[in-house]
């Protein structure tokens, strides 16, 4: 209260500056409305200049905010301006969202009573709605520096519609004042009369008539029309859609894979290129399991062993779990005879990361718990280097896709810190939306080169010959013999793939004895042992993430509809307001 309070001193302390200067001793609005929905604004204001002025300014709003803070504007074509009947200079300009008027000579001044007559026509001033035509029209704006001694208007409707199947009303007063203006009246010409009685600085008058339809049979725009219109009036809307017409095109040159061509199966891994490396190629990011690939490919290449230990039990559950192969399991890494020296960088960090020293000759699983995660960094860094260093890559994957991700993000955070600082909904969703499309392109960003994507080429021909086969019926002429060899120089790559269960399947019948690198508690099982790597990689993936918890309705008409009888002072199109100078 203490702040409306303080608003009405200032407007009226304003007003009576403004009155010791000049006032507007009427203010006539004559409207006309066409039967093609334009409206015609006559409005004839008789200042009366108590000093030296050069003349007036009127300023009437032609884009209108709405509370999600999209615009709405009208079309306004000014026609002539006229001082005392007589021409007059008259300098317009646009700027936020207001048509500007300067009306007066700047090389003289006048006092006395004058009169001013501006004519304009307006388009898109008519709200559809589903039963009438809504004109909600603010007359004499509520913007006005100088106090209006008496305002009038009068509308006149279109060819066969009468004024006594219209409901009409108005209100008079501060903007958002509910207070009626006088009672709606006709005159002898069938035109609505509405008038208030003296406005001061801040008070204005407003109309809102409401035609039905029926009588005035005018087409609503397409929806195709009002989007184009809703996109030129709320240009920020497009920012999505370019958003994402740049993500494509910055896609299209600097993401997309070379063409694959045909994917053929492929019996031997590509060259040179470890498990770790083959899972990276597959989604452009290095994951857990791609982790536990590469552990089992130390195992394969003779680096460390692993041993499976079964927790002593005597209970009857726990024994059937044992022969079913569902019971916990321990696991230990028992450092190999082979020098981890001829290592690759990313398997060197790896190997050190399981084994903290030369001295240390065995490490459990359970152990690596808790500080394994400190070491996934190094040997993420130190993979994409592998990777970039063999031209598979033009740049690191993650290091694009993170910056992808960053700028998607910067973006969301813009829209939503601009939607709470400004209260504009539709801007901070406009550009969310569009730090959202950016974020969606970062995972397929990253890019291969020509050689990347014919390795990639022979890891998935590689996962469809592991794939194949399975069925049997599937036969390869050239495909090399099954034995317990292949099933291990296969297996690192099937793990990276996802594909151990299928591949495991494929040698159940030629698995007798269990690779050299791999101790379990009982009898050799091939499909037993199959589960034993799948709860180890399970394990692994767990094990190797885990860090501690310390560790780092009555609307106006841009609210969608106006009930009649249900608006305001201010509300409405037209508006706007002016001053002397």
């Amino acid at each position: 209260m203490r702040k409306i309070a303080l608003a009405v001193l200032v407007a009226a302390c304003l007003a009576f500056g403004a009155q010791a200067s000049l006032y507007i001793q009427s203010f006539d609005a004559a409207l006309a409305l066409r039967a093609s929905g334009d409206l015609d604004v006559v409005e004839t204001l008789t200042v009366v200049y108590l000093s030296s002025h050069h003349g007036i300014e009127r300023y009437i709003p032609v884009s209108y905010r709405t509370p999600l803070g999209t615009r709405v504007s009208i079309d306004l074509a000014l026609g002539d301006v006229t001082m005392d009947g007589q021409a007059v200079p008259v300098s317009t300009r646009t700027s936020g969202g207001q048509r500007y008027l300067r009306i007066g000579d700047p090389d003289f001044t006048i006092t006395g009573t004058h009169t001013y007559r501006i004519a304009y026509v307006v388009s898109r001033a008519l709200l559809f709605h589903e039963n009438d035509l809504q004109l909600y029209w603010n007359v004499t704006g509520n913007d006005w520096e100088i106090p209006i001694r008496e305002a009038r208007a009068t509308l006149a409707l279109p060819p066969g519609v009468a004024a006594d199947q219209v409901s009409a009303t108005s209100y008079a007063g501060f903007l958002g004042s509910e207070s009626p203006g006088n009672a709606v009246s006709t005159d002898s010409a069938g035109r609505f009369v509405f008038a208030t009685g003296a406005l001061t600085s801040g008070a204005g008058l407003t109309i809102d008539v409401s035609i039905p339809r029926a009588l005035l049979p005018l087409e609503p725009p397409t929806w195709l029309e009002k989007l184009a219109r809703f996109l030129w009036d709320n240009k920020l809307a497009v920012l999505p859609i370019v958003a994402l017409a740049l993500m494509l095109v910055i896609w299209y040159r600097y993401g997309r894979d070379p063409r694959k061509g045909t994917i053929a199966p492929t019996f031997e891994p590509p060259a040179d290129l470890g498990p770790g490396a083959a899972g990276v190629l597959v989604d452009d990011r290095m994951d857990l399991r791609d982790v536990s690939a590469m552990v089992i490919g130390l195992a394969v290449g003779g680096y460390l062993s692993i041993r499976e230990d079964k927790p002593e039990t005597d209970s009857l559950g726990d024994k059937v779990r044992s022969l079913t192969g569902h019971a916990q399991s321990r696991y230990t890494f028992v450092r190999g005879r082979r020098s981890p020296d001829d290592l690759s960088a990313a398997d060197r960090a790896l190997f050190d990361a399981i084994f903290a020293d030369a001295e240390t000759k065995e490490t459990s699983l359970d152990s690596l718990e808790n500080r394994f995660y400190k070491h996934l960094p190094t040997i993420r860094i130190r993979l994409f280097d592998e990777l970039l260093q063999a031209r598979l890559y033009a740049r690191n994957p993650e290091g694009v896709r993170h910056a992808c991700a960053g700028w998607g993000g910067a973006l969301i955070a813009a829209g939503v810190g601009i939607w709470w600082m400004t209260s504009s909904v539709y801007a901070g969703v406009a550009i969310a939306v569009s730090g959202l499309i950016v974020l969606a392109f970062s995972p397929i960003m990253p890019r291969k080169t020509q050689k990347g994507t014919e390795a990639l080429v022979e890891v998935l021909g590689l996962s469809e010959y592991i794939q194949r086969a399975e069925v049997e019926r599937i036969e390869f002429t050239d495909a090399p013999e099954k034995s317990p060899a292949r099933f291990e120089k296969l297996l690192p790559y099937a793990v990276a793939l996802g594909l151990t269960s299928i591949w495991v399947r494929q040698f159940e019948g030629l698995l007798k004895e269990p690779p050299q690198w791999y101790q379990g508690p009982s009898t050799f099982d091939a499909h037993l042992f199959g589960m034993s790597l799948g709860r180890l990689s399970s394990g692994m993936q767990s094990t190797f993430v885990t860090a501690p918890r310390t560790a780092p309705s009555g609307k106006s008409a841009w609210g969608g509809r106006s009930t009649f009888g249900g608006g305001f002072s201010g509300g409405g199109f037209g508006g706007g307001g002016g001053r002397g100078w």
